[in-house]
């Protein structure tokens, strides 16, 4: 009886891996968006909203 068991939890285990692989594999990546990130010119680091940058410069 346990011997069935495992082998139906086996048997289900590698139809999702088989469906999920098909399912994954149309997905396109995302978009990097941090090439278009905005940056201070002065420290470098990444901005977020329109404020003073954390470094005070601007």
């Amino acid at each position: 009886m346990l011997l069935k068991a495992v082998i139906l939890f086996l048997a289900v285990m590698g139809l999702l891996a088989i469906f999920g692989n098909k399912n994954a594999s149309g997905k396109k990546p995302a978009p990097k968006r941090m090439e278009s990130a905005k940056k201070c010119p002065d420290c470098g680091s990444y901005r977020i909203g329109t404020g003073d940058c954390a470094c005070g410069k601007r």
